[in-house]
């Protein structure tokens, strides 16, 4: 789900956090308390990630298939659903999911959403447990774009893949805005951050970094 094949993919293993439609969670391993779960949902395979400090989840993106989201968080108390943008296969379950859960939508006001949100700029912090989750408005592949940051998994929605930046559809303003929010990115995160993108295997900020001056030229 990529647009590049210019950067060597690493191996579809779990380390890697790979995982099939209707398959089985992956579960990283737990840091400092802090535990996260991926899985896999609805024809254009999205990943939907429930972020959990003890009691307390937040899930990132509302995808599709409202049932599953809702049984991977079964016991939890959800505290937010956290939107990286508004493209149809990332939000339609959302209102299934509001309607079951009773938890606030966050996100970006710059796109537009199917149900009530309540707004996320950049910076923002969002609790979960003892933990923090931090906003990174990410523009390019929307206006509202945004990436969430907690421990070391970049949840990066389709700013950011294996192999280079989301679609922006060849308009060239649009790409210019995604590649500087992706040059913030890689100029504040660390080479072990774990991106954790919309759609299909993990990778991390160090083995992407040095294709970043390719995306730029390749232009897409």
């Amino acid at each position: 789900m990529s647009n590049g094949e210019e950067t060597p993919r690493p191996p579809e293993t779990p380390e890697f956090g790979a995982v099939a439609v209707g398959g089985p969670a992956h579960e990283y391993p737990e840091q400092d308390g802090l535990r996260v779960t991926k899985f896999c949902v609805g024809p254009y395979e999205n990943n939907v990630y429930v972020v959990a400090s003890g009691d307390a989840a937040v899930i990132v993106d509302g995808a599709d298939d409202a049932p599953r989201i809702l049984r991977e968080v079964e016991g939890l108390s959800v505290e937010a659903i956290l939107e990286t943008h508004d493209h149809p296969d990332h939000v339609q379950a959302l209102p299934a999911l509001v309607e079951a859960l009773d938890a606030p939508v966050l996100a970006n006001d710059e796109d537009t959403w199917p149900v009530p949100t309540q707004p996320l700029k950049d910076g923002d912090r969002v609790p979960v447990g003892r933990h923090g989750i931090q906003a990174l408005h990410t523009p390019g592949h929307t206006p509202g774009s945004t990436c969430y940051l907690v421990g070391g998994f970049l949840f990066s929605g389709d700013t950011l893949f294996p192999g280079g930046p989301g679609n922006t559809r060849g308009d060239p303003a649009r790409f210019d805005r995604i590649m500087e929010s992706l040059d913030a990115l890689f100029a504040r995160l660390p080479d072990e951050t774990r991106i954790c993108p919309g759609h299909g295997i993990d990778s991390t900020i160090g083995r992407e970094r040095p294709y970043v001056d390719v995306w730029r030229k390749r232009g897409w």
